[in-house]
């Protein structure tokens, strides 16, 4: 049953260590993410956005700059699960730029600093896709949205089969200790 298997978040949240950040500081960020992606969903949906709030509003403007580069939505926030190695998740889009033959998958942020995480996150996001429809995707990777409206950070997530491995292990790891039988 597929409502028993971990997600892709859930599986590296073990390995995310946010100790040191104050608990406002926190949910505060997780607030703010939650709502830009919201908007980000909404604005690559095609939904019309009414009033952006003024504490995200760069952020949204920075994705609007790349945004404005993409020819076809092939996937946005859709969950996917994966029967062979049993986990899902919601990789939150799933583009063609124009000029790319090949689709591309990305992933939305809103820190300065890039996690050491994402790319096994992309690597397992890219699985459920590619198990999903069949296509793989090239040039996959995190989008750093950026607070005061620049063009975002793209980092390019050129992972060979390790990325996957580390999420798989992981994914091992988390059964094994923290799911019951």
């Amino acid at each position: 049953m597929s409502e028993k298997w971990p997600s892709v978040t859930t599986v590296l949240s073990v390995y995310s260590d946010f100790s040191r950040i104050r608990s406002d500081i926190l949910e505060a960020a997780a607030a703010r993410g939650t709502e830009v992606h919201r908007v980000c969903a909404g604005i690559a949906q095609g939904f019309h956005v009414p009033a952006i709030p003024e504490g995200i509003r760069g952020y949204v403007q920075s994705f609007q700059s790349w945004f404005d580069r993409v020819e076809d939505v092939l996937l946005v926030e859709q969950r996917l699960r994966d029967p062979v190695f049993m986990y899902h998740g919601k990789p939150d889009l799933v583009v063609r730029l124009r000029g790319d033959q090949a689709p591309r998958l990305i992933d939305l942020k809103t820190p300065l600093s890039r996690g050491r995480l994402w790319s096994a996150q992309i690597a397992a996001y890219e699985r459920l896709f590619t198990v999903a429809t069949g296509q793989e995707c090239q040039h996959s990777g995190t989008l750093r949205l950026r607070r005061d409206g620049r063009p975002p950070i793209f980092d390019e997530c050129r992972h060979g089969a390790s990325d996957l491995q580390a999420f798989l292990c992981a994914l091992g790891a988390y059964r094994h200790f923290m799911m019951e039988d």
